[in-house]
């Protein structure tokens, strides 16, 4: 890994690595691209090899991508089955940095040196990953700590990366309408940034190890050394532990695994539901378990998720909804959440939750996991105007991995009987809140017969209106617009394609214009040249196959708006 990077030499990568993955991608379902005619069999092969090479790139592009990588993990409504699966192994491990940077940093950042902060500094450090790496130390306090170092020019990086992300979500909102990629970019630079500022982990430490501190306490995190700390620098005390997932050393313990295994469902369902503020990212790395005392040890806490109140309040609507199969109540509160734009076509936004409800109920009898409840949920939501918030995605894919974490530990693990008391509790809420608005019901009752008595008495005139705007449109003093929705969405591809096929003209003109020029201009041996890619383009001719290549980006961007418009409406139709 660089400590300085080159923003030309990155830009370049970054943008090579766009072009050839969505190329590959759109070759994906193009059944002319595949020799010997097109087969499931022969898509599913070419999908695995680019889903592998999704990773490969990932990984070999660094600390941002890694983590964007992390973040798409459990997106299947943005990406494939096949890469979603890929990159759910993405592994956040790099190679340590030396540990004469890490102690540069430190005594930069705090301003003495590391002779004069610790009593002792272990220079081989016990963990690293893409963003920083952790070493172990001792205070002159006697105090066994770890301290966080980030890895050296991690805040360039993340500025040139970003703001290439940032241009690529552009581009694809215009040719997506059912999609808010400038949203998810949004979010997700939002978490990034949040992830190398080591004062805010420090602060979200502290307040999560505060929440526990009253509701459960075997649920414990690290305190924080703030006379030690700096944007970079990170210290905190040192709690060992076993791997929540290293079933062998927690049964030499003496430990009860299925203690453990409700433990760590518990802590997150009290986290969502009771504090509103949760550990984003609870995989096995960030949970340990005290082999003393059986409590629960969190790590890394530089993502985290936050559930404002009436963000909450929404949720639990839809929690209501879906447990009275109310499609009408679960609409409102997503929209609300603006997890659905609002649209004047309903219909099937109606249709697709309402078959979701159903099929939930269909999955909880059958004991599915969440992963696979989360896959059909975005799976549904893809021809849908929907967007799910990071914390969404967040949520779910922490309960994806304790779900892991809990049928690794116990076999026999059901997430929803950890979970079934936690719902008893929000329906028995809900029913005392109902009992205490039983005056507030009858008061709005009252008030609805006396509205309801003003606009009996106010019918007549809105009859004499009637008839006098019905004799306006006979007499043609009032005409009536209808918009007929699917005639706008036909004239719409109708467009889109037309400009595709002009881009088209002009790119084969271009390219035939350019290769003339390139022949005609470098002699008789030019037509060799040009064959074995040995010619050097440049005038002209450069000018003409440069402007191809535009032109050829821009069909490329038509036809998978046509395909788009294409699954939308048969979406519609049903």
């Amino acid at each position: 890994m660089q400590d300085n990077y080159n923003a030309t030499q990155r830009n370049i990568d970054t943008w090579l690595f766009f072009t050839l993955f969505r190329s590959r991608l759109w070759l994906l379902d193009q059944k002319w691209s595949y020799p010997g005619g097109f087969t499931e069999a022969k898509r599913g092969q070419r999908a695995k090899g680019l889903a592998r090479y999704l990773l490969n790139s990932v990984l070999q592009l660094g600390p941002t991508f890694i983590k964007i990588g992390q973040l798409s993990s459990t997106r299947s409504d943005l990406l494939p089955a096949e890469f979603v699966e890929e990159l759910s192994t993405l592994q956040d491990r790099v190679p340590a940095f030396a540990a004469s940077k890490a102690i540069s940093i430190i005594e930069k950042d705090l301003g003495r040196p590391i002779s004069q902060l610790f009593a002792s500094f272990d220079q081989r450090p016990i963990a690293a990953a893409s963003l920083g790496q952790v070493h172990r130390a001792v205070l002159f306090s006697g105090e066994e700590v770890v301290v966080k170092v980030q890895r050296p020019g991690l805040k360039q990086l993340f500025d040139i990366d970003l703001n290439n992300l940032r241009i690529l979500a552009e581009q694809l909102d215009k040719g997506d309408e059912n999609r808010d990629f400038k949203g998810i970019y949004q979010e997700c630079a939002t978490v990034l940034y949040q992830e190398i500022d080591y004062l805010n982990e420090g602060r979200n430490a502290d307040r999560f190890r505060r929440n526990f501190r009253v509701d459960a306490s075997w649920a414990r995190a690290p305190k924080v050394y703030w006379e030690y700390c700096s944007p970079r620098v990170l210290v905190l005390e040192y709690l060992p532990g076993a791997k929540i997932s290293d079933k062998a050393r927690l049964q030499a313990a003496g430990l009860d695994l299925d203690t453990i295994a409700r433990r760590a469902t518990e802590a997150y369902l009290i986290q969502i539901l009771k504090h509103g503020f949760f550990h984003a990212d609870p995989h096995p790395g960030n949970v340990s378990v005290d082999t003393r005392t059986g409590d629960l040890l969190f790590y890394d806490f530089g993502m985290m998720g936050e559930i404002v109140p009436d963000v909450r309040t929404r949720l639990l609507d839809v929690f209501y909804g879906v447990y009275r199969k109310d499609t009408d109540q679960v609409l409102r509160a997503l929209v609300a959440l603006q997890v659905i734009k609002p649209t004047g076509d309903s219909l099937s936004l109606r249709r697709a939750i309402n078959y979701f409800i159903e099929n939930l109920s269909r999955q909880a009898e059958r004991q599915e996991t969440i992963q696979a409840i989360g896959e059909d949920l975005f799976a549904i939501a893809l021809d849908q105007p929907f967007r799910f918030p990071a914390t969404f995605t967040f949520v779910l894919r922490a309960f994806s991995t304790l779900e892991g974490i809990g049928k690794t530990l116990n076999p026999n693990y059901r997430f929803n009987e950890v979970a079934q008391p936690y719902a008893a509790e929000l329906l028995q809420l809900q029913d005392a809140t109902g009992a205490r608005g039983g005056a507030a019901l009858l008061e709005q009752v009252q008030q609805q017969a006396s509205e309801l008595g003003a606009a009996a008495a106010a019918m007549p005139l809105r009859i004499r209106r009637i008839e006098a705007t019905v004799a306006q449109l006979e007499t043609g003093d009032l005409k009536l617009r209808v918009r007929v929705l699917e005639g706008e969405r036909a004239d719409r591809r109708a467009g889109v394609l037309q400009m595709a096929t002009l881009n088209t003209v002009a790119c084969m003109g271009l390219l035939n214009v350019g290769t003339m020029l390139a022949i005609n201009s470098g002699g008789p041996g030019a037509a060799a040249a040009v064959a074995t890619g040995g010619m050097n383009l440049e005038g002209p001719a450069a000018l003409c196959l440069g402007l191809s290549a535009v032109f050829g980006v821009l069909v490329f961007r038509g036809l998978k708006r046509v395909q788009r418009l294409d699954k939308f409406e048969k979406e519609i139709k049903g």
